[in-house]
C-alpha cells in the first residue's frame, strides 16, 4: 500500500510550535560528538527536531530547554560551532546576535 500523490509531510517547529511542510523547516540532529548540526538531506540517523528558518525561532533554540526536550537528553546540548555560518549560507538571512 503506497502513499497517495497528494501527501505532504507536516512537522512542528520546536521554537514556535507552528506546523509547516517539512521542506519549509530545518532539520536538526545530534552528531556522534553530541553536537547539534543541520541535516540538509533529512536522512541523518536518530531523533530529529525541526525549526523554522527565521531568526526569532533560531535564537530561541538556546533558551528554555527546547533542544533538551526535543532530543530527550539531560545535561548540556550545544550547537555545532559552524551552525550559524551554515544557516546564513543556506539561502537564509540568519545571523547570530553577538
Amino acid at each position: 500500500m503506497g502513499r497517495s500523490k497528494g501527501h505532504t509531510p507536516v512537522r512542528t517547529c520546536i521554537s514556535c510550535g507552528a506546523k509547516r511542510e517539512k521542506k519549509e523547516l530545518v532539520r536538526l540532529i545530534l552528531d556522534a560528538r553530541g553536537l547539534i548540526v543541520r541535516d540538509d538531506r533529512g536522512k541523518g540517523r536518530g531523533r530529529g527536531a525541526y525549526v523554522c528558518r527565521n531568526n526569532l525561532c533560531l535564537e530561541k533554540l538556546e533558551k528554555d530547554n527546547r533542544l533538551k526536550r526535543a532530543f530527550r537528553k539531560d545535561g548540556t546540548l550545544s550547537l555545532h560551532s559552524e551552525f550559524w555560518e551554515e544557516m546564513s549560507g543556506g539561502g537564509g538571512h540568519i545571523k547570530k546576535k553577538s
